[in-house]
This record gives C-alpha cells, structure tokens and sequence, in this order.
C-alpha cells in the first residue's frame, strides 16, 4: 500500500482539525515553517502510528493535557501488488471505490496503548478494529520507514543498511541460485528438527525449571522452538558487512558506485584499506550524503517493497556546493514509485518548483497555539504548459527564490528598482522585520505569484506601477491600422493582478495594493545614471530618502506595510482609472 494522506491532532506540538499531509500527484513533501514549532513532530506522527501496540506517553500528548485525545489517521492506496494479500485475507471490503482503505488510532490515556480503528464502507464512519485484526496485517502492508533524524544514529542507520543488504541477497540468491537455496534450507529444517527432537531444548527446559519452580512452584517454565515459522536464513551469514569511506581510486568513481561493492558482498573487514575510515568516525554532512546514496541502490526493487523516507532537516552539515547534488539525488528517488519522502526543511535551496510531482507544505502556528498545514503541489506549479515554463524560468532567473515560502510576510515588487529601495529602507529602518522583498521579474509575473503565495496563506503586498494606458513613441500615441490608439499591455495587467487579489482574498488569503502612478520613476522624479547602472542607480537613490518623508510614495507604502501608519487606500480599478492621467 502507498500512504495517501496523514491527519494529526493533539499529538505533542500538533493541535488542530487542518493538519494534514497529502500525497496526491507527488512522491516528495517538503514541509517548512519557523523554527521551534513542531514539524518534527509530523514526521513522529507517522512513525508513532504504525509502531504497534505504541503506547503514549504524558510528553506525547498536546501540553500534556491528556483530556485531548491523540489521533491520527492515515489513508493508503491499495495497489496491484496488494491483490492477491487483499484477496487471502478478505480485506476487500474496506476498500472504498477508489481503492482506499482508512486507518485512525487514539490514543487517551498514558502507558496505553491506541484504540485501532478501520473506516467501513458499509457503515460510512470508523468501527473498532477491522482489517483482519488490523496491526499484524498494517505493519506487514504499509511502506517500510527509514527515519534520518537531524542528529542521527549512525548505528541505526548501518543496522538498517545491513538489513537491506543481507535480504537483498538472499533474494538474489533464492531467485538465481533456487536448488542451492532450497536445499539450504532444508538441511537448516532437518537440523532444527533434530535439536527439537532429540530432547536438547527439553534438557534445557528441565533444568531451568529446577530453580524456577521453586520460587513459582505453581508454573512451569517452557522452553520450545516458535512453531510455523520458515527458517531465517540471513542469520546464516553472520560475517557482517562494513561500509566505510576512503579516497576515490578513480575521480570518475561515484561514491554509489564504491557503495555498490557492499551490495555484491564485497564487504568485509579484511578489504578495508588502512586509508579508509570507519563509516561512523566521519562527520554527519558526509553520512547523510552517504545513506542517502546508499539508498538510490535499492530504488529500483521491483518487488513491490515500499518506503517512505522521513528526512529532518537534510539541509544540515552540507557544504553549500554540495546542496544541489544532494537535492538531486532525494528528487531521483523520489521518482520511484516503491519511494514518498517527508522532508522537514528549513533550506529554499533544497527546494525545485520545476520538478513534476513535488508538494511543498507550510507548518503554521496560529496565535491561539492550534497549528495548521498549507499545502501545495502540482496543481498549482504544474497545471499547464504556460505555468511549467514560468516556474522554470523563475527558477533559473532567481535560484533563491523559494525563500519567498519560508516568510509570513512578503513584498511583491516588479523589479530591480523597487526591490533594492525596499530593501535598503527595510534594512535601515526595519532590521528587525520579517518582511521579505520579493523581485518577481516582472510585472507579468505577480498575478501568479500572489496565486502561489495564497495557497500558503502568506501575508503580501504588491507594490507595482500602474503604467500608462497607451503605447507612445516621442510623445505621440501609437495607432493600429484601424486609427485606434495602441493599448498598453502592462495598463491591462493592473486587472488581471487586482482579479488575482480578490480570487486570493475569497480563500482566506491576505493580500493588499499599492501603486505607484504611471511608474515608479515618475511617481519619486527619479531617473537611473545609464553609467552606473539601475542596481547601483536604486542603491544610492535608497539613501537620500528620509523616512519621515511620507509624500515618496514608496516609504508610504513601506509604512503602511510595516504597520506604523493604517493601510488607506485600496488601488482598486476604478480608484487607479480617476488618478491616472495619460503623459501627452
């Protein structure tokens, strides 16, 4: 099964109805907000769901209050690969007519464990239990969890690897090599089969019984072999696998590729050059790079075997350099459809919009303490050919522009000019703010990032020129064929913005004007020296204004932005058609 959504409330930072994560068209989640808040605290969410039998502790519920129940639900998709176990087991009829089946657990009390819960189609709410007695079947169906915490285990990360390692070449070994394996098997049966039955573990038994009874003279202590269960032949290979990290041989050799040796049993400490180093005596950026590289080798399992990758702040110890390889890599595997990854991310570098199948989800803390996740995916970066191009050419004109995300509050400016002043006045008269001066290129490009913004419920304001209604040159109104005066495209967009504010307004989102009349340069009798460029032209012009000096029109919006004087006028399109009056 694939996970399809996560709801969470009441679970240690998590309060509220709205917190969700939700894999629709994508396979990674980037989850971002402010520091000390508790996204961590969804990445546990999952992990404590399908731990079974879990029980809570005082600490796991919201301010330890534990009249607010722990609950969390999760949605899974069943899959081809689920048929024949849904079939086996009679499980089919909780699956609804989209192939879904609904889990919730809650948790009430400390040191217990969850009530399980399984939605039923025919009662159309969640019954107790369910699901084939819901915990044996759920572990065994949901995707494996590979859990890279911030500070990670490095112990726990080997284990897991030479887990992977050691069943994956059993497989290897029972579909090449299907008589040796059978027949392995076999002789470990007939040896178990004679510890059973020539009296050894009976032995064993009798003798512990011998002290054991005399304290608990009323019970017997039984020693016996787990009956049913198939021989685990990984415990056959009790020479354990090593990964370390040394210099390359070869600069053409990729670290996956010197991982890949383990994968084809050529591990072992006694092939541990003296020049390589213990994969734990190295720092945390090179391990996690090299768990993640170790993971790409087993994206490609065509066994149906799922995993969902938690990765906290992956971000962490990486050398800048080094940041857009690794992010390559997490999307690579995120392109493979046995892999989802949950990333809690405070890095806009880790973060592609282009990329097809990505979400990004905003972790908010309310001021009433409930929390609330915005999410957003393709249906807002991807859902046309136009929009895919914009993005793309956003990404390439401004790498750090996924910053915008990881604000509360953001000014949206048309370009270099604007952008630079703000900045400058923001930084001299504001260095405490959190305000975050966007530079969208170009007027053209506000209408779809107030849209963006608005799905993350982030605060805006738009400051852009209203430009002239017709298209001049020295003077005189250009025409078309017909005698009509050419219409200035950029005048056009003043609606198309305002209609993008509304639109934003309807769903919740904050969103305000501000216009600079005709343009930013007429509105402040400004022009830029062609010598020193527009960039150094806006700095310099920064630092002759004075902040008191409300009659620039741009420190009156900056005022009214930063909220030391009221918001007074709203530019709609009828207010901008009284006040803007044509050059000639």
């Amino acid at each position: 099964m694939k996970l399809v959504s996560l709801k969470m409330n009441n679970f240690r930072a998590i309060n509220g109805e709205g917190n969700v994560i939700e894999f629709k068209d994508n396979n990674i989640v980037f989850l971002f907000g402010k520091n000390n808040i508790g996204k961590s605290s969804v990445l546990h969410a999952y992990k404590y769901f399908t731990s079974p039998s879990q029980k809570a502790l005082i600490t796991d519920f919201y301010e330890q209050d534990t009249t607010k129940e722990i609950v969390i639900e999760a949605t899974f998709l069943k899959e081809g690969s689920d048929i024949d176990n849904f079939n086996e087991k009679g499980l089919d009829k909780w699956v609804d007519a989209n192939g879904l089946v609904k889990f919730r657990k809650v948790w009430s009390e400390v040191d217990k464990a969850a009530t399980k819960m399984t939605y039923s189609i025919e009662e159309s709410d969640f019954v107790a239990g369910g699901f084939g007695g819901l915990e044996p079947i759920l572990t065994n169906a949901t995707p494996n969890i590979i859990f890279i915490e911030a500070m990670p285990s490095v112990k726990s990360l080997t284990d897991w690897l030479e887990k992977e390692i050691k069943n994956k070449l059993l497989k290897k070994l029972k579909d090449n090599h299907q008589a040796e394996y059978s027949s392995a098997l076999t002789a470990i049966k007939s040896l178990q089969e004679k510890v059973e039955n020539e009296g050894y573990l009976g032995e064993i038994s009798q003798k512990a019984n011998r002290y054991f009874s005399e304290t608990f003279p009323e019970l017997q202590l039984n020693i016996q072999s787990t009956p049913y269960k198939e021989a685990d032949l990984s415990k056959a290979f009790e020479k354990d696998f090593s990964v370390t990290i040394g210099d390359k041989k070869d600069e053409e050799i990729k670290l996956a590729e010197a991982v890949e040796a383990a994968e084809e049993l050529l591990g072992g400490d006694e092939n541990v050059s003296k020049l390589d180093r213990k994969f734990d005596l190295h720092g945390h950026g090179l391990i996690r790079q090299a768990i993640i590289n170790i993971l790409s080798l087993f994206k490609d399992t065509k066994d149906g075997e799922k995993h969902i990758i938690l990765f906290e702040e992956p971000e962490l110890y990486l050398h800048p350099s080094n940041k857009r390889k690794f992010r390559n890599t997490l999307y690579q595997i995120a392109e493979q459809d046995d892999y989802q990854i949950i990333c809690v991310s405070h890095d806009p570098q880790l973060i592609d919009m282009s990329r097809e199948h990505t979400s990004l989800a905003r972790f908010v803390k309310k001021e009433n303490g409930e929390t609330i996740i915005y999410q957003a995916g393709d249906n807002v970066f991807s859902k046309d050919e136009e929009t895919k191009d914009r993005v793309l050419m956003l990404n390439r004109f401004n790498p750090h522009i996924c910053e915008t995300f990881f604000s509360d509050e953001v000014i949206l400016v048309e370009g270099d000019t604007e952008a630079i002043v703000l900045r400058g006045l923001i930084y001299e008269h504001y260095p405490n703010s959190d305000l975050f001066v966007l530079n969208t290129g170009t007027k053209n490009n506000i209408p779809f990032f107030i849209e963006v913004l608005s799905h993350f419920k982030i605060n805006q304001h738009v400051i852009h020129d209203s430009d002239e209604r017709y298209l001049y040159t020295e003077g005189q109104r250009r025409l078309k064929k017909d005698g009509d005066p050419k219409v200035n495209s950029a005048w056009t967009l003043n609606a198309k913005i305002w209609d993008a504010m509304e639109a934003a307004k309807s769903n919740g989102s904050s969103v305000k004007r501000y216009v600079s009349v005709r343009n930013f340069e007429h509105s402040h009798d400004y022009s830029h020296d062609p010598d020193k460029g527009k960039p150094l032209s806006a700095y310099e012009f920064s630092q002759t204004l004075d902040i008191s000096d409300e009659e620039k029109s741009i420190v009156n919006f900056l005022k009214q932005v930063a909220g030391d004087k009221p918001y007074d006028n709203e530019y709609t399109q009828e207010h901008l058609e009284e006040i803007v009056e044509e050059p000639f």
